[in-house]
């Protein structure tokens, strides 16, 4: 006979061994209308545009690139992801010269894995996130620059899913094959909500195109009472327009 309980996300990081039984346990979700939501995700992202080109004295660009991601906590190997965002830049040349402000609204795909012996668990939860930092920048000739930038940066989980692969040895029927999905964020999964530090540092060329890398640092619980943090590395390209 098999038994099936509801995924415990807190209990899964409190025995991570133990993930091939989580298996049996994930509820049977199917995640509707992805599209609605990707094409409401771009909305967003074209309403900060239009706030940023309104606004004078500001740069504002878009970045694309790839990100790999983890989980502070053991038992979850990282998997590359993507982002990408709409971005501003503002010289503050009242504070001191080659400081300035930067923030942006970003979609992010953030990838984990778990790889037993008999089963497989991974969460693959889309955020939107919203960096507001602040950062330096130095002119080496009118053609090229380096930069750097820091602080916080805010996140919402817009959709995604967490699924279990694996083998289960029923009673009755014997060795089964498992194929189950959830939705990635709830009450027994991720939080919605993350909050965190950033830091980015890289160069520009021709006060056009850039090169950076960064590193984010998740502060809150992203499961309950898990202990476990987010933590996401990205590699980025981007343009001024």
């Amino acid at each position: 006979m098999s038994l099936y309980y509801p995924l415990s996300a807190c209990n899964l990081f409190k025995s991570i061994e133990v993930c091939q039984v989580y298996i049996l346990c994930l509820y049977q979700y199917k995640i509707k209308n992805n599209m609605k939501k990707i094409l409401v995700l771009f909305a967003l992202l074209m309403t900060g545009v239009m706030g940023i080109h309104a606004q004078e004295g500001l740069k504002w660009g878009a970045m694309a690139g790839m990100n790999s991601s983890k989980f502070s906590t053991d038992g979850f190997d990282s998997k590359v992801g993507f982002h990408v965002s709409i971005k501003a830049e503002k010289d503050l040349p009242q504070i001191a010269q080659g400081v300035l402000s930067r923030h942006g609204c970003t979609a992010v795909l953030k990838r984990y894995t778990n790889n037993g012996n008999d089963a497989s668990l991974k969460f693959n939860p889309y955020y939107l996130e919203i960096p507001i930092h602040m950062g330096y920048k130095y002119a080496i000739n009118d053609n090229f620059a380096i930069f750097g930038n820091f602080g916080p940066y805010f996140a919402v989980g817009l959709f995604g899913k967490m699924k279990a692969t694996g083998y289960l040895i029923d009673e009755v029927e014997g060795l089964t094959s498992i194929h189950d999905s959830a939705k990635v964020f709830g009450s027994n999964a991720m939080k919605r909500f993350d909050f965190g530090l950033g830091l980015k540092a890289g160069v520009e060329f021709f006060q056009k195109y850039q090169v950076s890398i960064g590193y984010d640092w998740g502060l809150l619980d992203n499961i309950e009472d898990s202990g476990n943090k987010n933590r996401n590395l990205m590699l980025s390209v981007g343009y001024f327009f």
